[in-house]
């Protein structure tokens, strides 16, 4: 269980860094926290087929989530055991907006993101 959490917490901060290098080349600019959560929002969507009544509520997890690793950055990188209690609080937020199968399958998503960006989890 900590290997998945330690997995889901370097995908996730792959996906927020690798957003905010994307969206920088093709603006000139660092998107704002709520850009990003929205682009993990639709990701999610894509992913796991959120309803509409999910999606807002996914929204706001990814936006306080977002919010919270903006201010444990500080000009750096956060402490590792920080951001994976930060990503354990959000995934069991997830879990109470997520059906079993839909978490069941981003969870996938996630492990398989991992691989490909050369984890091994």
């Amino acid at each position: 269980m900590k290997k998945l959490i330690f997995a889901i917490t370097i995908v996730s901060a792959m996906l927020f860094f690798g957003t905010c290098d994307l969206k920088a080349q093709d603006f000139g600019q660092m998107p704002s926290p709520e850009q990003m959560a929205q682009m993990q929002a639709d990701q999610m969507k894509d992913v796991v087929k959120l309803t509409d009544a999910q999606y807002p509520k996914v929204l706001e997890i990814f936006k306080d989530q977002t919010k919270k690793m903006m201010d444990m950055m500080g000009g750096g990188m956060p402490d590792q055991e920080k951001m994976a209690a930060l990503f354990k609080e959000q995934d069991d937020k997830l879990k109470k907006v997520l059906t079993e199968d839909q978490h069941k399958k981003w969870t996938e998503h996630m492990q398989q993101m991992m691989q490909n960006f050369g984890g091994g989890f």
